[in-house]
This record gives C-alpha cells, sequence and structure tokens, in this order.
C-alpha cells in the first residue's frame, strides 16, 4: 500500500508574518513596486487540513470561521489547481482552513494559507519536490508566498518574490521575541497604499534600503534601529487616528509600534517585563472594542 492511500489527512500550520523592515524604492515596468523588506513569521497562525476526496478533479475550499473566504477565490483553492499545473496529478483534495489569522492585516494569512496547502500536498504525495522545486508555483499565488516556503527570517526583494535567508548575529535578538499584535477595526486596500505612495513619490533609495539591512544582519545596528515602514506615511495622512496612538504608547509605555506590510495591523517588540493589560485597556479604549490584540512571539521555524 503506498503511503499516501492510508493517510486519510494532512494538518499544516500556516504561520502569519511580520515585516521588521519594508522599504519601497520604486515603480516597476511592469505595474508592481520594487521594495527591499525583512520578514519574519509568529506563532499566531491559521491550521490548514487536507484531505482526500473520492472526486478526481475535485477541489473544494472551505474556511470555517469565515465562510465568506471559502470557494474559488482563496488562494489555497488556486494552490491546489497550480500544483495540478505543475504536477498533472488530478486526485480530488478537500482544504479547510481554521482561521485565526485576521483579513486585510498586513500579516499574509492569505498567502501562508496557500503555501501550507503546497506544502501538505507535497506530503500527501510523498515529499517529491523540493522548496526550490515550488518555488515557481508559490511565485504565481503572490509576491509574498515565497518566503512562507522557508524556515527563518528573510528578505524579500524584487517585488518580494525574492527570498534570501538572512543568517546573521541579529537573528539572535529576536528568536523567541515577544510582541504586541492590533489590529484596528478597518482594513487598508494594499493596492490604493501603492497608489497613495506612487502619488506622492514617497520612495525609499534602494541603496540605502539595502545598507541598512546589511547593517542590521551583520549586528552593526540595533533591532530597534532597524525596523520601519514606508507606508506609515501614507497611513498617518490618511489615518489621523494613527499617528497620535502611536505617540501615546511611546510616551506612556515606551512602545515603538510600527505597520505590517500596508497595514492594518501594527506591532511592537517588548520585553518580558512588561504587562499587556494596561496596553491592551489603552488600545481599546482609544479604537473601541471593535480592536482585535494579541501577545505573539516571532519565530525561526
Amino acid at each position: 500500500m503506498k503511503a499516501k492511500n492510508a493517510i486519510s489527512q494532512i494538518t499544516v500550520p500556516a504561520p502569519a508574518k511580520i515585516n521588521l523592515f519594508l522599504a519601497v524604492t520604486g515603480k516597476r515596468n511592469d505595474g508592481f513596486h520594487e521594495i527591499n523588506t525583512v520578514l519574519a513569521k509568529l506563532e499566531l497562525s491559521d491550521r490548514v487540513i487536507l484531505e482526500k476526496t473520492d472526486k478526481l478533479d475535485d477541489i473544494q475550499c472551505v474556511c470555517t470561521g469565515k465562510e465568506i473566504l471559502s470557494g474559488r477565490n482563496n488562494l489555497a483553492y488556486k494552490a491546489i489547481e497550480e500544483w495540478r499545473n505543475f504536477t498533472g496529478d488530478r486526485t480530488g483534495m478537500k482544504v479547510t482552513i481554521d482561521k485565526r489569522i485576521p483579513t486585510m492585516a498586513g500579516l499574509g494569512g492569505g498567502s501562508s494559507d496557500a503555501v501550507a496547502t503546497l506544502r501538505a500536498l507535497n506530503l500527501y504525495h510523498g515529499q517529491h519536490y523540493t522548496n526550490e522545486d515550488l518555488l515557481g508555483v508559490a511565485e504565481k499565488l503572490g509576491s509574498d508566498c515565497p518566503f512562507f516556503l522557508y524556515d527563518g527570517i528573510g528578505q524579500g526583494t524584487g517585488r518580494g518574490e525574492k527570498v534570501r535567508i538572512l543568517s546573521g548575529s541579529a537573528l539572535n535578538e529576536i528568536n523567541g521575541h515577544r510582541i504586541f499584535l492590533f489590529q484596528p477595526p478597518i482594513g487598508f486596500s494594499t493596492q490604493l497604499m501603492y497608489k497613495a505612495l506612487a502619488k506622492n513619490k514617497s520612495y525609499s533609495d534602494p541603496f540605502i534600503a539595502k545598507k541598512i539591512v546589511e547593517e542590521w544582519e551583520a549586528g552593526k545596528r540595533s533591532v530597534s534601529d532597524f525596523c520601519g515602514n514606508d507606508f506609515e506615511s501614507v497611513l498617518f495622512s490618511k489615518y489621523l487616528f494613527l499617528k497620535p496612538i502611536f505617540e501615546e504608547l511611546r510616551n506612556s509605555f515606551g512602545l515603538s509600534f510600527q505597520v505590517s506590510g500596508s497595514g492594518s495591523s501594527c506591532f511592537s517588540l517588548v520585553s518580558e517585563s512588561v504587562d499587556e493589560k494596561p496596553v491592551r485597556d489603552f488600545i481599546y479604549r482609544s479604537l473601541g472594542l471593535g480592536t482585535r490584540f494579541w501577545v505573539s512571539r516571532i519565530r525561526l521555524n
């Protein structure tokens, strides 16, 4: 009996990500933007469950707790389609996503779910393909999808699809680091954020961005001096409530929050001694009870 025929289902974690550093360095000829970003995975994650169905060519995608994300528009559904284009496999598959990562949050939940689906498919079929084999499939699903194929802290360049895993001494500073996360009760459109950057021409110098990453990786720049996000200039001008909240969090609690990706989630690296309750209570008072708040940790695997 083949191993895959004995497997009823496979469950794979799909971790959230944060952008520790994000510089948008210009507009590309293909309509996308050139970026330089450093991404880290979190313990906060979705669960992706893959099951074989009895019908050839069948694809089912169910997102529990967020039914609007079920069906063919989900990236996990498209991951199965791209897997079939790549491998020729026609096995009927159902993917169920236990959704814990919020949407429109800059935490990469949809991309992570898609790559977790690819990894689950590869496991089901005997893990014939390496991450490098699956890289082209992941690139077709989204610019930040290739990062989720690898362990560790990754630098994304190009549209974000060119991934290099960092290996410097700075990683020891953030491995397992505790973070606070909150999401305002609104979502930010990535497309609109890029349009606003293009309109203002608020681009970073590519050489300076490259140097900042190199210095941090080599341990020549502290993590507090390294973290940053070019989208904040747009977000602060568009959503006027955000900047004074960041300032009060710094003044009252000594915490430096920043936006992840194009938003709307915001995060801060915090020491073990910081009490989460007064911070959470302040955020709820400022943004309302529709705000979400988490405590998580950075993970390197």
